[in-house]
């Protein structure tokens, strides 16, 4: 059984064969729509039960089914199709499967246009020397671009430490983004690049040429989330998944990760068997430094209050409730929709607001309310009250500022399950967690720890009184859940000393 590349050449052995396309990916399949004149797709295999069920790709009706689908398949008349990105991976796992059940014709894959164009320029490139060059990226894939994550988190977090320590007289550091020109301020800083990831299909030559050479010839390539871009990279070339946060979520889909980078970034010796187990890495790809951006907590940005216009309070308490419902284009990450007035947890109606803002007036507080920059804003109803606020992504990043560097400001963190609270017990400040709806969050996206809120280093909220109660408290300087959060702190977090950043490059050699 071997893996074919489908050409214009063999396209026409699949046009009398029923064909059943490995791993749903809908750019893909339109793509493969275009380039070839297929109609006999019968339908699509998957491991990720998210994707089961019926699509529309072109007008045309595809079906996802599961694995267990594989044994209802007729494979005298069957011919396989890998549409991935990750080509090479889906072959071993179909390959067992029906080698196992006597299937032993060749199966196919489609390379996409992207991934072709790529593949003529590491074949260009495999015989030069590695340049010094530091490759960043952050956010999702570029299909999923929202404005300012491409030029956040950890990602971000490191490059200026390697600029404030001068690393780029050695080495030259180059960001992908989307848009290059956003980021002049930076053009007086030597050694310094951007670039966008769009020029991997730029029809402008030059712009390809130097995308691909930057991406072929750099020595490091540290991302935050999105890692397919590198998915074809040298051996000699050391790819960092910093990811965003060690947190209280499960990974949605499993994917062994173990060939798709050459290590990633945890805080703890806990995390670090959370990540082998979730993301199916080695115990020796993974680096216990603790987060690149967590070393901002402790160094946060000057007259934050002035740059947001934010009222005058003796105490400013955050708000970061994870997303729900995300932006359109990005349904994939739903976890379900909150049916409220409001959107927001436990603080379901505009009549509770309005009673909050009054209570927070009276404690002389402010409640700084900050969506996650995926949740869908129109589910979230229009709250301007005057000290309870609804900070929007664009205001920070019109001001040019990440959450942690604002965070250190902060009197107190309500979150739920999101992993900004694992960042913000390195403040030793009051963590007050929303739950009234964990048992639905955890059907829809599930835990890394079985007894969820054995690990939740805070106060539990579960109605509007428990949230009132939290408010209270810390207008009044009480901290009741001090002694469980300074036990759980010595679990979860190795370091606290804001000196992550140095531990990443030292424990890479660069």
């Amino acid at each position: 059984m071997n893996l074919c590349k489908l050409t214009g050449d063999n396209v026409i052995e699949l046009l009398n064969k029923k064909i059943y396309c490995y791993e749903y990916c809908p750019g893909y399949m339109k793509d493969l729509a275009e380039r070839f004149e297929i109609d006999n797709i019968e339908a699509v295999i998957d491991e990720n039960s998210r994707n089961w069920g019926r699509h529309t790709i072109r007008e045309s009706r595809i079906i996802v089914y599961g694995h267990d689908y594989l044994s209802m398949i007729d494979l005298d008349t069957a011919v396989f199709l890998i549409i991935s990105d990750y080509f090479w991976e889906s072959f071993d796992k179909l390959a067992k499967i029906l080698e196992s059940v006597g299937y032993d014709r060749d199966i196919y894959y489609y390379e996409s246009y992207e991934t072709e164009t790529e593949m003529r320029y590491r074949n260009l490139y495999k015989h030069c020397n590695l340049e010094n060059l530091i490759l960043f990226r952050s956010g999702p894939h570029a299909s999923a671009y929202i404005k300012g994550m491409d030029f956040a988190d950890n990602a971000r977090a490191l490059f200026e430490y390697m600029i404030d320590n001068h690393m780029n007289e050695r080495y030259k550091l180059v960001w992908m983004v989307k848009n290059p020109d956003d980021y002049s301020r930076y053009d007086a800083i030597a050694n310094i690049e951007f670039l966008s990831f769009d020029w991997s299909v730029s029809e402008n030559m030059e712009e390809r040429d130097h995308y691909y050479q930057v991406l072929c010839l750099a020595k490091y390539i540290f991302f935050t989330d999105a890692y397919g871009f590198a998915r074809n990279c040298r051996k000699d070339q050391i790819r960092v998944q910093l990811w965003h946060g060690c947190g209280f979520k499960t990974r949605v889909n499993f994917a062994r990760c173990e060939n798709r980078y050459e290590y990633t970034t945890v805080i703890s010796e806990v995390y670090s068997k959370i990540h082998q187990n979730i993301y199916g890495l080695r115990e020796d790809q993974i680096l216990i430094t603790g987060y690149a951006k967590q070393d901002w907590l402790f160094h946060p940005i000057e007259n934050f209050t002035e740059r947001l216009t934010l009222p005058e309070g003796k105490k400013y308490i955050f708000w970061l409730p994870t997303f729900r419902m995300a932006k359109d284009g990005l349904e994939n990450l739903n976890e379900y929709e909150m049916w409220n007035q409001t959107g927001l947890p436990i603080v379901d109606t505009v009549d509770k607001c309005r009673e909050l803002n009054d209570l927070l007036k009276e404690r002389e507080a402010v409640l700084l309310v900050k969506l996650h920059p995926f949740q869908d804003r129109q589910k979230i109803a229009d709250i301007q009250l005057s000290n309870m606020i609804l900070i929007d992504n664009g205001i920070l990043l019109k001001e040019d500022i990440q959450i942690n560097q604002i965070l250190g400001y902060s009197d107190a963190l309500i979150s739920d399950y999101s992993s900004v609270a694992v960042d913000y017990m390195l403040l030793d400040k009051p963590i007050a967690f929303t739950l009234e709806d964990m048992e639905e969050y955890k059907s829809s996206r599930g835990f890394v720890f079985e007894n969820i809120t054995d690990w939740l280093p805070g106060k539990e909220l579960y109605t509007y009184t428990d949230f009132c109660e939290f408010i209270c408290e810390m207008a009044d300087g009480v901290d009741s859940a001090e002694e469980k959060r300074r036990r759980l702190i010595a679990k979860m977090h190795k370091y606290h000393d804001g000196q992550n950043c140095r531990r990443i490059v030292a424990e890479l050699g660069i």
